[in-house]
């Protein structure tokens, strides 16, 4: 189960999101969840989350496509 953060975290966490989604171009819940996820995962380390949100772009836009 997911550990409860406090609001420093939670409001440092949001402003990461937002930052990485304005480098990106990225808008929607759907994306700042994509954000989140990866975030969570990559220990808010920005080099991976970058790394992992580019990789995950390439692949919604391949799948998209149809092949």
């Amino acid at each position: 189960m997911a550990e409860k953060l406090s609001k420093e975290e939670k409001t440092l966490q949001n402003a990461v999101i937002k930052e990485i989604m304005d480098e990106f171009g990225l808008e929607g819940a759907t994306k700042k969840r994509l954000v989140r996820f990866i975030g969570n995962n990559e220990n808010w380390d920005r080099r991976m989350i970058g790394y992992r949100l580019k990789r995950a772009l390439i692949a919604e836009t391949y799948a998209a496509k149809g092949h």
